[in-house]
C-alpha cells in the first residue's frame, strides 16, 4: 500500500481511467447532498487549515493497471479503480475548479491533459469521456460566473454539446461544480496547496490488486460483500471526539459517574445501549442504525431552547429528514449541544436501567403518555409523530432529565396530563406553532414537580404558545383538584372521554365558573362553594356524554334528535369563514362539535344554547323522549330553523354541513331578507341548493299520497343561477307540463312558474291555470306565467295542481 496524492497517481500510471464496469458518477447529485456537502467540508478544512504535517487521508483506493494497444500500434497503460471512483472524480473536479478559481489554467492543462485529452477519463459511456476531455482543456472566463450558476456558464460554452445534459455523470459533475463554487468561491490560493506533493493536504492509500495476488473478479466479489460505514457509524466516530470538547472532557455525575462523558458514551453505545436497540433492528440489514439516528433527530427537536433560534424550516427538515442524518448537518447548525446530549443519554439510560421492562412509566391514562408507542414512533418515522406527540416527548424527556437519574417523581403524572391537555387543545398549522409551544413548555419546566400548585397560584401567567382558554381551564381544574371532595376523580373521568380529550371548560362554565377570570374564581371557590357545583357538573357531564355518544355512534338516529332539538332551542351555528355550520363530529374541522364545546367554555353567546338545551333535560333514562318533546314544541322560531328541523335530510346534504346566508341588499346581517343555501362543500362555486325549495322537494318526494307529479331538484354551481325544484306532470308520451319552483326571499314566498308553450296545446288547462292566479310575466313575448304562494300554502297548492291536471287529462 502506498500513500499518494491525486497528481502523484497520474504521474505514476500516466492515466486514470474509470472502466466501463463502473457506475455513473453520483456524488454530485442533489439527492446525495448530505454526503456531497460533508465531503466538501472535509476537503475545504484540509486545504484551508494551518497544519501542513497531517494530510487528510481518504482511505483506500483499489484498482489494477490495464494496458492496451492504440490505433498507431503504441501501447497505453492506465490505472483503473475498482473502488474509489467517486472520490477520485470529485478530486479531479476540485483540481479543475481551484485551478480556474486561482487562474492556474495553464498549470492544470500541463498536469492533467496531454494531446488535447484528459489524463483522467471515463469509459462508462462516450459522452462522459468526451465531456471530461473537453473540460480538462477548456475554462470559461472567470467573470462569467457572476452571471449565475457555474454549470449554466459551462453549458453556454461553444464546446458543450446540448445532448450532454442528459448524461447522468455529466449532470452530477455540473452539480458538484456548482456546490464547489458555493463552498470555495471566496477562497484563494488553495490550488497550490492541493498540488503540493512535498507537504500534501489530501492523500489516499493505493492498493494494486496484482501486487497482492488478487484478481479483479475476486475483488469484485469481496467488494459486493463489503459493508460501507452507515450514517450512524460515521456520526458516532466524529461525535465521540466532539464530546470531549463539548464537556471539556469532564464527567456528568448524575449519568456517567466519574467517567468523562465521551468515554461513557463510547462504552455504553457499544454495550448496553446496543443491547437495548437490538430487538428494534432492521430485519433486512440486521442493523439498528436508522432507529438510533431517527431517535437522535427527535431528541434534537424536543431539546431546542427558546434561545436556540431554531427556524420553522429547521424543524420541518428534522421532522421529515429532508437532508438525511449526518454529523456535518447536525454540527453546522449547533444542534449537538449539551442539552441534546444530556437528554439523549438520559433517555437511553432510563430505558436500559430495567432490561425486562424498559417502558415502565404508567400514569393511568395512555392519552397522557404511551411510552412504548411514543418510542416506537420516534425510532421508525419521526415525521409521523404529531405535534401533540412531540410536545409529550419533550415533556417526558425534560422530566427525566430533571429527575437526575433518580426515577420519575410524584408530579410526573400531573405534569404529563397538563402538557397533554394544553397541546391537545391548541391548534397547530405548522412547525412555527410547535416552536412557540416549546417555548411555553420551557417556561413551565421549573414547576414540573408541582405543576398543579403552580397553576393554582394567584397571578400565574399563561404559558406562551398554548391556547389561553385551555390554560385558564387548567388553572381552575388544578384548584378544584386541590380542594379534593371528589373533584380529581370527576375531572379525570370527564377528560378521559374520547371526544373531550381534556377540554371540559364548557362543563365548568355551565356549572357556574367564569373561566375568563381565573384568578377571581380561584379566590372565590372555597370548599363549600366548590361542593355546591358538583350536582350541576354531574348533570351536564351526563348530558354531554349522552349527546356525543349518540352523535358519533348513531348519527342518523338519536344523534339526529340531538341536532334538531338543539336547533329548536336556539341559533347555535358557529361561523366558519363566510358560512355557518350545522356541525360535524370530526374534531379537526373548523365547524365541529369540538369547536362548539370550546366556544361554550369561553362563554360565547351562540354556544350557550347548549346549556339551555341541557337545562330542559331532567331524566337520563328519558332523554330521547324529552328531545322529541322539545322538537315538537318548537314555537315562533325563524322559518329557516323550522325548515331544517322538520326536514332531517338537510343534515345529510354536504360533507361539511355548511349554510350560506346571502342578504338581498348585501349590506350586512341587519337587513330584513336573505336567502339560505346548503353547500355541498364550503364554496358557492360548488354544488348547492336553496334551503326552502330543497326542504319542499324532500317533503313532496316522501309524500305518501299518490300524486302524478315527478319531482327533480336542480342544483347549481353558479351564483348567477338559482337552484330550483322542477315538478312535472306527464300528459302523454310526447308531452307534459313542468312547473319550476323558486323561493323569493324579498317576498318570503314560493314562485311557481310554467312555460306557456307547454300548455298552449291544452287551452282548457291553460285557461284554468290563469283562473287560479298564474299571471303572464314580462309581456306576451316572454312566454312565462307565474304564481306566488306562501310557506303555509305551498304543499296544498301543489296537491291541488296535481288534482287539476289529473281531472283535465
Amino acid at each position: 500500500m502506498t500513500s499518494l496524492t491525486f497528481s502523484q497517481l497520474l504521474n505514476r500510471f500516466g492515466r486514470v481511467e474509470i472502466p466501463t464496469i463502473q457506475r455513473d458518477y453520483v456524488q454530485g447529485r442533489n439527492e446525495q447532498s448530505v454526503v456531497r456537502d460533508g465531503f466538501l467540508s472535509v476537503l475545504y478544512d484540509a486545504l484551508s487549515g494551518t497544519d501542513e504535517h497531517h494530510a487528510l487521508d481518504l482511505d483506500f483506493v483499489y484498482g489494477s493497471v490495464s494496458s492496451e494497444l492504440v490505433s498507431n500500434g503504441s501501447g497505453r497503460s492506465a490505472f483503473q479503480p475498482l473502488d474509489g471512483q467517486q472520490r477520485l472524480t470529485t478530486l479531479f473536479l476540485l483540481h479543475w475548479y481551484l485551478a480556474w478559481r486561482d487562474h492556474a489554467e495553464d498549470d492544470f492543462r500541463e498536469r492533467f491533459a496531454v494531446g488535447g485529452k484528459s489524463r483522467f477519463g471515463y469509459e462508462v459511456r462516450p459522452s462522459s469521456r468526451d465531456f471530461i476531455d473537453a473540460l480538462a482543456t477548456h475554462f470559461p472566463e472567470y467573470q462569467a460566473a457572476d452571471r449565475g450558476l457555474l454549470s449554466e456558464v459551462i453549458k453556454d460554452e461553444a464546446w458543450f454539446f446540448r445532448g450532454w445534459r442528459f448524461d447522468p455523470t455529466i449532470q452530477s459533475a455540473l452539480d458538484m461544480l456548482d456546490t464547489m463554487h458555493k463552498r470555495f468561491g471566496n477562497a484563494s490560493g488553495l490550488y497550490a496547496r492541493l498540488i503540493d506533493d512535498t507537504k500534501p493536504a489530501i492523500t489516499f492509500q493505493l492498493l494494486e490488486l496484482e501486487k497482492f495476488g488478487l484478481s479483479d473478479d475476486l475483488y469484485i466479489k469481496m467488494n459486493a460483500r463489503g459493508k460501507p460505514l452507515t450514517a450512524f457509524e460515521t456520526f458516532k466516530a466524529r461525535f465521540e471526539d466532539d464530546l470531549k470538547h463539548l464537556f471539556d472532557n469532564a464527567p456528568m455525575p448524575q449519568l456517567c459517574g466519574d467517567q468523562p462523558v465521551a468515554k461513557f458514551f463510547a462504552h455504553r453505545i457499544d454495550t448496553a445501549w446496543s443491547d437495548f436497540f437490538w430487538p428494534f433492528r432492521d430485519i433486512h440489514t440486521a442493523t439498528f442504525d436508522d432507529a438510533i439516528m431517527n431517535l437522535l433527530r427527535a431528541v434534537i427537536i424536543v431539546t431546542r431552547s427558546p434561545e436556540a433560534k431554531t427556524t420553522d424550516r429547521d424543524l420541518t427538515d428534522l421532522r421529515r429528514s429532508m437532508n438525511g442524518s449526518s454529523y456535518d448537518w447536525f454540527h453546522q447548525r449547533t444542534w449537538l449541544d449539551q442539552d441534546m446530549v444530556t437528554a439523549f443519554m438520559t433517555l437511553l439510560e432510563h430505558w436500559c436501567s430495567d432490561a425486562e421492562q424498559p417502558f415502565r412509566l404508567d400514569i393511568g391514562d395512555e392519552r397522557h403518555l404511551a411510552e412504548d408507542a411514543l418510542f416506537r414512533s420516534a425510532i421508525t418515522r419521526p415525521s409521523d409523530l404529531t405535534y401533540l406527540q412531540y410536545l409529550q416527548f419533550a415533556a417526558y424527556t425534560q422530566f427525566l432529565v430533571q429527575a437526575s437519574g433518580e426515577g420519575p417523581l410524584d408530579g410526573f403524572g400531573s405534569w404529563m396530563r397538563v402538557i397533554t391537555n394544553l397541546a391537545e387543545n391548541t391548534e397547530y398549522a405548522g412547525s412555527d406553532d410547535l416552536r412557540r409551544s416549546f417555548t411555553g413548555l420551557h417556561s413551565l419546566i421549573p414547576y414540573m414537580n408541582d405543576i398543579l400548585g403552580h397553576l393554582a397560584a394567584n397571578g400565574t401567567a399563561a404559558a406562551p404558545g398554548f391556547n389561553v382558554a385551555q390554560f385558564n381551564e387548567e388553572r381552575i381544574k388544578a384548584h378544584l383538584i386541590g380542594l379534593s371532595e371528589g373533584w380529581a376523580e370527576r375531572i379525570a373521568r370527564a377528560e378521559r372521554h374520547d371526544y373531550f380529550r381534556g377540554q371540559i371548560g364548557f362543563l365548568l362554565r355551565f356549572s357556574g365558573i367564569d373561566l375568563n377570570n381565573a384568578d377571581e374564581e380561584i379566590a372565590r371557590l372555597g370548599l363549600d362553594q366548590a361542593q355546591e357545583l358538583i350536582a350541576a357538573f354531574d348533570h351536564y357531564f351526563t348530558c354531554s356524554v349522552a349527546m356525543m355518544n349518540a352523535l358519533t355512534s348513531d348519527p342518523a338516529g338519536v344523534g339526529r334528535l340531538w341536532e334538531r332539538a338543539l336547533l329548536a332551542t336556539g341559533d347555535f351555528l358557529p361561523m366558519v369563514g363566510s358560512n355557518y355550520c350545522l356541525l360535524v363530529t370530526a374534531r379537526d374541522e373548523a365547524g365541529s362539535w369540538k369547536r362548539l364545546l370550546g366556544d361554550a367554555g369561553k362563554g360565547e353567546e351562540h354556544a350557550l344554547v347548549l346549556q339551555e338545551l341541557w337545562d330542559q333535560l331532567t331524566d337520563p333514562e328519558c332523554f330521547e323522549a324529552e328531545l322529541v318533546r322539545i322538537i315538537d314544541e318548537q314555537d315562533d322560531i325563524e322559518l329557516w330553523r323550522s325548515a331544517i328541523i322538520s326536514t332531517p335530510s338537510v343534515y345529510s346534504y354536504g360533507s361539511k354541513k355548511m349554510l350560506r346566508f346571502v342578504y338581498d341588499e348585501c349590506e350586512g346581517e341587519d337587513d330584513e331578507t336573505f336567502s339560505v343555501y346548503l353547500l355541498s362543500k364550503s364554496q358557492m362555486n360548488g354544488r348547492h341548493v336553496e334551503l326552502f325549495t330543497f326542504c319542499l322537494y324532500k317533503k313532496m318526494s316522501s309524500d305518501h299520497r299518490e300524486l302524478s307529479f315527478e319531482y327533480e331538484y336542480e342544483e347549481t354551481i353558479s351564483t348567477d343561477d338559482n337552484p330550483c325544484l322542477h315538478v312535472t306532470h306527464t300528459w302523454d308520451k310526447d308531452s307534459g307540463i313542468t312547473f319550476s319552483i323558486h323561493f323569493e326571499s324579498e317576498t318570503d314566498q314560493f314562485e311557481i312558474w310554467f312555460d306557456r308553450s307547454d300548455v298552449e296545446v291544452f287551452p282548457e288547462v291553460y285557461a284554468t291555470l290563469v283562473d287560479r292566479g298564474f299571471e303572464i310575466q314580462d309581456g306576451d313575448d316572454d312566454g312565462w306565467n307565474k304564481k306566488c304562494v306562501g310557506h303555509s300554502d305551498i304543499i296544498e297548492e301543489l296537491q291541488s295542481l296535481d288534482d287539476l291536471l289529473v281531472i283535465k287529462k
